[in-house]
């Protein structure tokens, strides 16, 4: 058990958790982040970011993080520290207790969770069958095994376009498959993509079932206005239909979620209803999910758990 008391501990290491590490170590806190397993959460699973300010020659996500990670380190007292939260015991008391998947326990006065999510699964008859064997949640990851062959994807916000439009370095065709006609992504990410000539929309659409022996071979996609479906082959299919936030170890603490499991937090201190506890990124309830805003957020967070401190 560490004798330690930190000033505040991060929970997570994604944009948002390694702005508010900058913050506190440049306020000479005692603060410590952990991160369950690696730096830079859902960001790493796109290609490039070509929309954050300062590079306007675009800029990849590996290089980004790296810089963010080493900036955050500059200031911080403590390392980054590698282990998966699975507890929270005395979160309404003035020093709150963590305790670790690796059996370790942590002792803090505050809080900031800045866990991020990870991909929501389709629901599809046949995701979990293929599930590494076709069906995939990161083109950054897997799409260089689709070199010359045709792929689905499902979704139409931002995530959905910026990884179609990575996936067209590889493939030759791409059917995205979206339950609406009318798309939430920014529409430059919709011109890029539908400029490569490789799309193929198919909208008002979902996908029934993913189909194959060992491996997926085709998808069944019913149309939700008429309900006809029909069968479309392809080699795989990534989806990307939004992110479940990495909540649950947090069920029954007293903090305020969503039935979803997002954070309630006041957007202007991103504090919770618990005091000496604060949310940022994207596992709290906001109306936009971009690396700018959870970077602002984990800022805040910080300033507000520091102004905290300074009370106690």
């Amino acid at each position: 058990m560490s004798e330690n008391i930190y000033d505040s501990i991060i929970v997570g290491g994604g944009p948002a958790g390694l702005s508010a590490m900058l913050y506190l170590g440049r306020a000479l806190t005692n603060s410590l982040l952990i991160e369950k397993k690696g730096i830079g959460g859902q960001m790493m699973n796109t290609d490039t970011v070509e929309n954050y300010l300062g590079f306007p020659e675009e800029i990849s996500s590996f290089e980004l993080v790296d810089r963010m990670q080493k900036h955050a380190e500059k200031f911080s007292k403590n390392p980054i520290e590698y282990d998966e939260i699975i507890k929270v015991e005395d979160i309404n008391e003035k020093v709150k207790t963590l305790l670790t998947a690796d059996g370790k326990t942590y002792k803090t006065k505050t809080i900031i969770l800045a866990m991020g999510g990870f991909p929501k699964k389709l629901g599809a008859n046949g995701e979990e069958k293929f599930s590494g064997r076709g069906v995939s949640y990161c083109a950054t990851c897997d799409g260089a095994f689709y070199r010359n062959k045709t792929v689905a994807v499902v979704g139409g916000g931002n995530s959905a376009f910026d990884e179609s439009y990575f996936l067209t370095r590889f493939v030759n065709k791409i059917y995205l498959v979206h339950r609406r006609k009318e798309f939430r992504a920014d529409a430059i990410n919709v011109k890029h993509l539908t400029d490569t000539g490789k799309v193929e929309y198919v909208l008002d659409s979902v996908i029934e079932e993913i189909c194959g022996e060992e491996k997926v071979s085709s998808v069944k996609i019913k149309n939700v206005l008429d309900n006809k479906i029909h069968e479309q082959a392809v080699d795989g299919v990534f989806v990307f239909v939004g992110q479940q936030p990495a909540t649950e170890f947090l069920k029954g603490t007293g903090l305020d979620m969503t039935d979803a499991g997002q954070i309630k937090v006041d957007l202007a201190t991103m504090s919770t209803n618990i005091k000496g506890v604060f949310a940022c990124g994207d596992s709290v309830v906001k109306p936009v999910r971009q690396v700018a805003n959870a970077v602002g957020e984990g800022a805040v967070a910080a300033m507000m758990a520091t102004e905290y401190l300074s009370h106690l």
